[in-house]
């Protein structure tokens, strides 16, 4: 994706931060989903997954904070690219600020939903 000079100026420090963040989300991002995939269909392909196994495993401190961090990179990875169309398309920083803040309180309501979610698997019983 090409970085235009007008974005960057807009947000200046702020922009260049979340541009590098957002290749290093999906760097890490890449790299948690081949783990994620790997341990859920090839690690032990002779058992086939079940209900059971799956609660047990998401039981885990490991699986907790893999799914957790795919739900907070993934978030983050998307609504920042949300974000990055609105600095294509407006230079207006009212715009910009209420999309911004909007999209942050997406994230957070959604990555506090998914927090709560893994919790629930992790306390029942």
């Amino acid at each position: 994706m090409k970085v235009t000079v007008a974005a960057l100026k807009r947000g200046g420090k702020k922009n260049v931060i979340t541009w590098f963040f957002q290749r290093v989300s999906g760097v890490a991002l890449v790299f948690l989903i081949a783990i994620h995939m790997w341990n859920l269909h090839y690690s032990n392909p002779a058992v086939p997954p079940d209900y059971n196994d799956l609660v047990a495993r998401l039981r885990t401190i490991g699986y907790i904070a893999l799914d957790f961090s795919l739900l907070v990179l993934a978030l983050f990875h998307g609504l920042n690219g949300v974000r990055n169309i609105v600095l294509d398309y407006t230079s207006n920083e009212a715009t910009i600020k209420r999309w911004t803040a909007g999209l942050a309180i997406i994230g957070v309501i959604f990555s506090l939903w998914g927090g709560a979610a893994l919790i629930k698997i992790m306390t029942m019983g």
